[in-house]
């Protein structure tokens, strides 16, 4: 076998699916310890039979490890092995799906953060985390948090691979739309499920708001899968979750318009910056250690420099504090890039 040819996937966004070859090659070497025996550090784009590819070497027979992960690439259509005589032929995918895919596409809201991104995000953030892809694909049940929820995007890729999903958003509207999304969805799908609601006032000035999705087969709600939302600060997340109980963490940063932290003064401040130095601590602390963490967010409005002193400042590892590789257009204000890290093992 010469090589291996990834099929991008075609994007219905138009700018996203400009930048997928680029994307796709920074994701590709994120994921490069989980790919034994590919030279997946500089993947090229090629033109095949007029379509175009993106090629990386092989020492070898593909295995079915290496085979497992390729198949989760967040702009995977087809994957075909190059023989020595040039031409192409397929290998067998598997993409994990425990649910019906079209719970990461069917909602549809202005300002939602592109689903083939935020499968990127969830995937680096495997890759970044100790034994991510062989834990998932064994079968444990991992844990992720995205501390911006939104409408809950992130925690959609979650569920659809099988993990348990949670989620805190300062936006009241965005989780309870979100909530009536999840279970009008699992009612559809006629998937068994309650939601459990509370709310949290002791010792606070303003109350919190929590909804426990779970769902699965069977009478034994603990063996459910689960999907949390809280409507609160994000700096108060320890309020909700116990230290070093999460899996991974993935979150496109806000960009100053829905999102914020109260510092001491109790004035909402809405500039990345001060939500990071405020919430980047408290996000530490929940995760395990050999945790991965992901984050997109705007270069416009934070240099990626500070960015990756602030992680750092938390306690968190950043392999490579100068890969470019995730750098691409959104719009006229928006250059979007991803950081990938680490709490130490």
């Amino acid at each position: 076998m010469a090589g291996l040819a990834l099929l991008l996937r075609a994007s219905a966004n138009r700018v996203y699916g400009d930048a997928a070859a680029g994307l796709a090659a920074a994701e590709l070497r994120v994921l490069g310890p989980h790919l034994p025996g590919l030279s997946v550090d500089a993947p090229v784009r090629t033109r095949l039979g007029g379509v175009d590819y993106l090629v990386f070497d092989a020492a070898g027979p593909l295995d079915a490890r290496a085979l497992a992960v390729l198949s989760q690439l967040s702009s995977l259509h087809a994957l075909f092995d190059i023989g020595a005589d040039g031409r192409l032929a397929p290998q067998l995918i598997t993409p994990r799906a425990v649910l019906d895919e079209d719970i990461v596409s069917i909602q549809r809201y202005a300002g939602k953060t592109n689903e083939a991104f935020t499968h990127l995000l969830v995937n680096v953030a495997l890759g970044a985390t100790e034994g991510g892809f062989e834990r998932l694909l064994g079968g444990e049940r991992l844990g992720l948090l995205d501390p911006a929820c939104g409408r809950g995007t992130a925690l959609n890729r979650a569920a659809l691979y099988g993990m348990d999903a949670y989620g805190i958003e300062i936006d009241e509207r965005d989780v309870e739309a979100y909530v009536h999304f999840l279970g009008t969805w699992l009612k559809a799908k006629r998937l068994k499920h309650a939601i459990d609601r509370a709310t949290l006032r002791k010792a606070r000035e303003s109350p919190a708001h929590r909804a426990v999705v779970t769902y699965g087969p069977g009478k034994d709600r603990s063996q459910h899968h689960r999907i949390e939302v809280v409507h609160d600060d994000t700096v108060r997340a320890l309020d909700h979750l116990r230290a070093r109980s999460i899996d991974l963490l993935v979150c496109d940063l806000p960009y100053g318009v829905h999102h914020g932290s109260r510092p001491s003064s109790g004035q909402l401040d809405r500039r990345p910056e001060a939500l990071l130095a405020a919430a980047l601590p408290v996000w530490a602390a929940v995760l395990r250690p050999g945790a991965g963490v992901a984050l997109g967010w705007n270069r416009r409005t934070l240099a990626r420099t500070r960015l990756v002193e602030l992680v750092r400042q938390a306690g968190l590892i950043v392999p490579t504090p100068d890969d470019e590789g995730f750098v691409h257009q959104v719009d006229r204000s928006i250059t979007r890039d991803v950081l990938v890290a680490a709490r130490p093992a």
